[in-house]
């Protein structure tokens, strides 16, 4: 099921705007009538289990998704440090570990993980509740106009919350190898994200960064609501 992109320009590209965020996702697909006994597994195991404080755990539903995305829920794990991620996603075992899976599996229908790293964000620390992910497939390995225009859109435009560009490495699908991530305070922040109208400078950025999407694939996008963070 998972794939590797391995994109030596991007990779090449990436050392001049990396902001070295990792990140490790656990998609499940709940129904609803178990939302609540799933939220109270995760919660008992996460609350617990040991964490290094560089390494950030959420988990959150996904009310907004594809017809084809099956995930109602996602644990999102976060860390600059790859090795502090990889270190704490090893950690995930022992007798606690086994008895919290095999509840899990009592609910829960189907699950799948991904992995990954931002390559351009706009540095933000906010850790807003609402998070819009859009997910592209990838027509070619040169994507250096791609990052540049969007380093330039997210250094010339506002944002209260987090803004990045990255890499899908591991557990994609189709194709799909290149996202765009944003969060919100609210719902309504969501809705009018984008350009301020009345900053020229803004409006100029926004625009070339969708010249430069020419070479990649819009698929789909997947909204999620933090639920509770460890």
């Amino acid at each position: 099921m998972k794939k590797i992109f391995i994109l030596l320009s991007f990779l090449i590209c990436s050392l001049a705007y990396s902001q070295n965020v990792f990140w490790y996702n656990v998609m499940l697909e709940v129904d609803s009538r178990d939302a609540s006994s799933v939220a109270g597994l995760i919660d008992d195991f996460y609350s617990n289990h040991p964490k290094p404080s560089n390494v950030n755990v959420e988990f959150s539903s996904i009310p907004l998704r594809a017809a084809s995305e099956k995930a109602t829920h996602i644990i999102g794990f976060t860390s600059e440090s790859s090795q502090s991620l990889a270190d704490y996603r090893n950690s995930l075992k022992g007798n606690n570990w086994d008895s919290y899976l095999s509840e899990m599996h009592k609910y829960v229908k189907s699950v799948r993980a991904s992995a990954g790293r931002d390559l351009v964000t706009n540095s933000s620390k906010s850790r807003l509740p609402i998070g819009q992910a859009w997910i592209f497939k990838l027509k070619n390995r040169d994507l250096n106009q791609t990052i540049i225009a969007f380093d330039k859109f997210v250094k010339s435009t506002q944002f209260d919350g987090f803004v990045s560009l990255g890499q899908i490495v591991h557990g994609s699908e189709n194709g799909e190898g290149l996202y765009t991530y944003a969060t919100y305070a609210n719902l309504n922040e969501a809705f009018n994200f984008g350009p301020r109208t009345e900053n020229k400078e803004e409006v100029a950025a926004f625009k070339e960064v969708f010249t430069a999407l020419d070479n990649i694939e819009y698929t789909r996008t997947f909204t999620r609501v933090l639920i509770k963070r460890y």
